[in-house]
């Protein structure tokens, strides 16, 4: 799976939401993270080549609009970079 935020708390938060509590946010982004680990397909594993990184790349811009697509679709928009 891509490695993501691990740890995320509300005050650390990439994204938030103008009318839902912040105890909220997290338990979205998680759900959202886990969306996006399925839509990915990613599954890392120990072995190497020459796609490799490609497919690793690949991955991640999936992942990682899929996690955007989630969290938009939500109501959330990106937290300024503190």
């Amino acid at each position: 799976m891509i490695s993501s935020l691990g740890g995320c708390t509300a005050a650390s938060m990439p994204w938030r939401h103008p009318d839902l509590p912040k105890d909220q946010w997290s338990r979205d982004y998680y759900a959202c993270r886990r969306e996006a680990d399925r839509d990915s397909g990613w599954r890392d594993d120990d072995s190497s080549g020459p796609l490799r990184e490609y497919d690793r790349q690949q991955a991640k811009k999936i992942y990682n609009g899929s996690l955007s697509a989630c969290m938009t679709g939500l109501g959330y928009v990106h937290a300024p970079k503190n």
